[in-house]
């Protein structure tokens, strides 16, 4: 794995969800990224990036609507998800990381896919996270309390490193 910085292309990267409604039908949707950075160092890999809750989009506005209010990702207050890796052995299938949601952070495990290197660096992951520890409506307002996520991300080299 070649070790430098790398810059997350926000159009070619994103993050899907899908998560049980009323427990009988899958929500799905897309929450775009709006910046990110990865360094890959001695077979390690640390990254940032954040996601933009403010465009959370699943095709269907009230709903859109309504996954941004106070109610559940207060976006007009915390417009952005972060996500952060630190130092995390890319030999591991399991990567913890943390994701911060309405000022909140908890740990979660990214199950990696793929990583492969070109001209690019792509990096697919997946996890599940239990929105229960987030401050928000809870599972009974008829979301599931687990989202499970598959982030796709694209990066460019930087240079740096």
């Amino acid at each position: 794995m070649p070790t430098g910085t790398y810059a997350v292309d926000t159009e070619r990267s994103a993050v899907t969800f899908r998560a049980k409604a009323f427990g009988v039908m899958w929500v799905r949707g897309r929450i775009p990224v709006r910046e990110g950075s990865i360094t890959i160092s001695n077979g390690r890999i640390t990254g940032t990036g954040l996601l933009a809750a403010d465009r959370i989009d699943t095709a269907l506005g009230p709903r859109d609507w309504h996954l941004r209010s106070a109610h559940y990702l207060h976006a007009d207050k915390h417009p952005t998800i972060r996500v952060a890796i630190d130092g995390a052995a890319l030999s591991s299938q399991s990567v913890p990381c943390e994701v911060t949601v309405r000022g909140t952070t908890a740990p979660a495990q990214l199950q990696l896919r793929s990583i492969e290197v070109a001209d690019t660096l792509d990096i697919t992951a997946e996890t599940t996270v239990d929105r229960t520890v987030y401050p928000m409506l809870g599972p009974w307002a008829g979301v599931s309390r687990r989202a499970n996520l598959v982030i796709t991300v694209v990066a460019r080299p930087t240079g740096n490193g």
